[in-house]
């Protein structure tokens, strides 16, 4: 079981008519926003009940909750479905965008990047199953605010073979460096594209970064040296947006 914390998260959740078991609210707890929420979940037929304020905090395992918490079922916290069988299904003739995240740990950043991807309109995310924060996490959940149950999030053993495979299938894969030569504005990104993100703190590892076609970097007029992954990530997903809606 996983769970979702925080009006907002919830409230979303609710909207969009995912699997939610139970609504939890803090006792004593009467705001506008929550009794919305509690509407909600009547005319879908969850039911709700009312706990302590340590029980949700127990839920929310340090996620402010903001008095309350929708448990979910963990097999719908992310898409259910491997990566040969997603990649079999996926339709190159629509020029499918895929992300890629090597060993991202932060959970807040982790939840960002699927939040955006999914924004972008990612055919899927790739990460790997070690060393990735969890994705049923509350903090991953909250950042992604809806978007692990649209998005498939497929967890592959070895991302090198798995952008082997892309390569494969016809994506061109290009991989975020801050000392890459080329600028991501001055490159074609308008067919299947495969994009590459590194960790928060030493990037891509070194075979991925080999096995990526091109290495590509986002110009920075001021001093510091890199961007935050998930602000890197927007960054990247939305240039090939803006690309593509200006080639179609």
């Amino acid at each position: 079981m996983s769970a979702l914390a925080g009006i907002h998260a919830v409230k979303h959740a609710l909207e969009a008519g995912e699997a939610v078991d139970e609504l939890l609210i803090e006792n004593g707890k009467h705001h506008p926003r929550i009794n919305e929420l509690i509407h909600l979940a009547k005319k879908a037929g969850i039911r709700f009940s009312f706990v302590p304020r340590e029980a949700l905090a127990r839920h929310a395992e340090g996620v402010p909750h903001q008095g309350v918490v929708a448990k979910v079922p963990a097999s719908g916290a992310a898409v259910a479905i491997s990566f040969a069988e997603w990649l079999k299904g996926l339709d190159m003739e629509t020029s499918p965008l895929v992300l890629l995240l090597d060993q991202v740990t932060d959970p807040h950043n982790l939840g960002a990047c699927i939040r955006t991807a999914e924004a972008a309109g990612c055919a899927g995310l790739v990460i790997p199953k070690d060393n990735t924060a969890d994705l049923h996490s509350p903090v991953v959940a909250k950042s992604a605010c809806g978007a692990l149950a649209r998005l498939p999030v497929l967890k592959v053993t070895n991302l090198r073979r798995a952008i082997e495979k892309l390569q494969q299938k016809g994506f061109w894969t290009v991989g975020l460096a801050g000392e890459a030569e080329a600028s991501i504005y001055a490159l074609d990104l308008t067919g299947s594209l495969a994009v590459v993100m590194g960790s928060e703190g030493s990037g891509m590892r070194r075979l991925v970064r080999e096995t990526c076609d091109r290495l590509i970097g986002i110009p920075m007029p001021g001093t510091v040296e890199s961007l935050n992954v998930s602000v890197a990530t927007g960054v990247a997903l939305f240039e090939v947006c803006r690309q593509r809606q200006a080639a179609s």
